[in-house]
């Protein structure tokens, strides 16, 4: 680190060691300075038409650490073990999802109702400037409000259109399942429906209120093929919730942890 000299101007030294630094990509936007700094030095100065020499070179951007991949349950699907939730306003703010991508968080949770629809919106925006990134992505909502088959099936619609995207990779019909006697055989069939349609990849719920029964009865299901449940130090001292964990992972049911800080639980 370079020292903070009182009333003195930048040694060689300094400067030299800032250049070193500058190189290594910390500082992007000197290397290219940089690399002309050093090209040129004791060299006597080209003639114009010497362009391709002179030209500062592009300066590289550094490689960010990936963040490793999990696969999903039965889905055959890996995702990172680490997704974005994304619960506020992004269409103000699209450097969070671009820089989630340069990490390796391609798997975004959104729901129809987060940031008053901003959320979706905000990767609606994303999407229509960067098409080809769609399919890279694993996008993840909700039904948010949902009473019916006919609120799923709006909710769906609207998610769709204020995403510009022609299908949702995972789709949570209901969300914040509290009592599995909402996990109905018209859900069921509405599920199926929205597969054939291919306006869904892979169908669940998300629980964080009476998890163990919710989570015990889909194992006992074989239409479910995702859940995001609450999951934390504390909850995992639950044997019924342990049991319904693992009788979900014997079936291939894929789980996503949220609320792991044991916080927001009465949301």
């Amino acid at each position: 680190m370079m020292k903070n000299r009182k009333n003195k101007g930048m040694t060689r030294r300094d400067f030299m060691h800032g250049s070193v630094i500058a190189s290594w990509g910390l500082v992007p936007a000197l290397a290219g300075a940089t690399t002309v700094l050093t090209g040129c030095k004791g060299k006597k100065e080209k003639e114009p038409n010497a362009l391709e020499s002179t030209a500062p070179r592009k300066a590289q951007e550094p490689k960010l650490t990936q963040v490793p991949r999990r696969e999903l349950g039965k889905t055959g699907v890996k995702v990172p073990c680490l997704s974005l939730g994304i619960l506020f306003n992004v269409v103000d703010s699209q450097i969070i999802l671009r820089s989630a991508l340069q990490r390796g968080v391609n798997c975004w949770d959104t729901a129809s109702n987060y940031a008053g629809g901003n959320s979706e919106l905000g990767i609606g925006k994303f999407l229509s400037k960067n098409p080809e990134a769609r399919k890279g992505l694993f996008i993840v909502t909700k039904a948010s409000y949902a009473k019916n088959v006919a609120d799923v099936e709006k909710c769906l619609q609207t998610s769709l259109k204020r995403m510009n995207t022609k299908y949702i990779d995972l789709y949570y019909g209901v969300h914040n399942l509290s009592d599995s006697a909402q996990l109905t055989d018209e859900l069921r069939q509405w599920a199926k429906s929205a597969k054939e349609r291919k306006l869904i990849r892979f169908f669940g719920f998300s629980t964080h209120k009476n998890m163990a029964q919710c989570l015990s009865a889909a194992a006992k299901l074989d239409w479910i093929d995702v859940i995001m449940t609450a999951y934390n130090f504390r909850l995992m001292q639950d044997p019924k919730l342990q049991a319904a964990v693992e009788a979900c992972h014997k079936v291939g049911i894929g789980l996503i942890a949220m609320k792991t800080q044991a916080t927001g639980l009465g949301a």
